[in-house]
């Protein structure tokens, strides 16, 4: 395997699927081949070799774009960052297990963090269900996944503390006094890092 990619799969995909009107052309080109992926830890672990060339190859051709579009493409791909370049050596020994895992992981995250949001609701409680499902999603993915692969225990929450980091330093001071308590939570290290580890 390869040294070295991009960190955000579920929030960054999910962040070009709402944004692309708003990026150039040249970062939607770079960028699509990756947002068209399978969102799930199923598959990026069953495909991490192919997971990661795209990232790459998209890495590589951000490059003829610029600055602000290169930007960008580190933020929205951020999930594949960590997985694939930040952690990739200290994964590689677990990424057999972890694939096997994430099939069950995937099914039983989605029932128990799904939040249904009527398309009536209004755009504050549309974010606050969302974050709710983000911190759902990350404490059941590190559980269930270290609880079927023990020895990558230890990456797995150095991957989701600096993931949780990063969201946090891009967030707007003047944004994070408005959040509620939902998606202050998401952004808030310690308090994460005490909910991946309570087991109860």
């Amino acid at each position: 395997m390869r040294a070295g990619l991009l960190i955000l799969l579920v929030a960054g995909a999910a962040a070009y699927q709402e944004k692309k009107d708003e990026l150039s052309p040249c970062l939607s080109e770079c960028i699509q081949p990756l947002a068209k992926m399978e969102r799930s830890f199923a598959f990026i672990f069953n495909n991490f070799e192919k997971v990661c060339d795209s990232l790459e190859r998209g890495a590589h051709c951000v490059m003829k774009c610029g600055g602000e579009d290169a930007q960008k493409f580190h933020q929205l791909t951020s999930f594949y960052r960590l997985y694939c370049i930040d952690y990739e050596e200290d994964l590689e020994p677990h990424v057999s297990c972890l694939a096997r895992a994430s099939q069950g992981s995937d099914k039983e995250c989605k029932r128990r963090c799904a939040m249904k949001v009527e398309k009536q609701h209004e755009k504050e409680k549309k974010l606050k269900h969302a974050c709710s499902s983000i911190e759902c999603s990350t404490v059941c993915y590190y559980q269930l996944l270290s609880e079927e692969c023990p020895n990558a225990q230890d990456v797995l929450l150095n991957v989701n503390l600096r993931q949780i980091s990063e969201m946090a330093s891009t967030l707007d001071p003047k944004v994070h006094g408005d959040l509620g308590d939902e998606c202050r939570h998401i952004h808030d290290r310690e308090y994460m890092r005490k909910k991946l580890l309570d087991r109860r």
